[in-house]
């Protein structure tokens, strides 16, 4: 597998965390004085499904610290991520926050309302696809091939300079994003941070001992390279 390495400015690291967390925060603000309810199941069925056009529905899913191993997370069909943010507080010791994952449908999808406050409904939940086909794909006793889009992972981030650094890039995956995390009283400390992969390209993957695939796969021409 050939590796190259992408260098990251402080400034582009702003451009993607910034909004994110701002998102994520003014979401709980809101979630603190909001007087939405969950609707039960007899509810949700009362309602008709919504369609969303491509691009139209973002949600984000709360996911556990990403910043110390990596993580290996589900996908959905229809849906894409488009970022990923964490958070950590604490005075003399880290405590983490939240962490989230965004994702936004590249398909046109109906969805089902979750949440309701007065008339506004609110649509938390993966729609289903109108249109939407699966790329074959093989599995064995410990590998499992991964359409593009179907390997999402996360990694911890190494940062072995003070300003600049570098994320390595994976042939076959594209990063979507950095979250990063600190804590501190009087001082700043810096938690660490991760950066988010999904493949572009159809991956073979070898399981881990835990039988989830967290290690980055190779594309079909590395297979063949191999093979030579």
């Amino acid at each position: 597998m050939k590796i190259k390495n992408i260098k990251v400015t402080e400034n582009l690291k702003r451009l993607v965390c910034v909004p994110l967390v701002g998102l994520i925060m003014s979401t709980s603000l809101s979630g603190c004085s909001n007087k939405a309810t969950k609707l039960d199941v007899v509810e949700v069925e009362n309602y008709n499904e919504k369609k969303f056009d491509v691009g139209e529905h973002i949600i984000s899913v709360k996911i556990s610290d990403p910043t110390n191993k990596k993580i290996q997370y589900d996908s959905h069909e229809g849906y894409k991520p488009i970022g990923i943010t964490s958070s950590a507080y604490g005075a003399y010791a880290y405590i983490p926050g939240e962490a989230y994952i965004m994702y936004s449908n590249d398909q046109i999808v109906n969805c089902k309302p979750t949440y309701k406050n007065g008339e506004e409904l609110f649509y938390t939940d993966f729609g289903s696809p109108i249109q939407y086909e699966k790329e074959e794909t093989l599995s064995g006793d410990n590998w499992k091939e991964f359409a593009p889009g179907e390997h999402i992972i996360s990694v911890p981030l190494e940062k072995n300079t003070s300003d600049n650094f570098q994320v390595k890039y994976y042939d076959g995956y594209e990063t979507i994003g950095i979250a990063s995390s600190a804590y501190g009283a009087y001082a700043y400390c810096d938690k660490g941070g991760c950066v988010l992969y999904v493949n572009n390209e159809k991956v073979k993957c070898i399981a881990d001992k835990d039988g989830a695939y967290t290690s980055f796969g190779i594309t079909n021409e590395d297979t063949k390279v191999l093979q030579k």
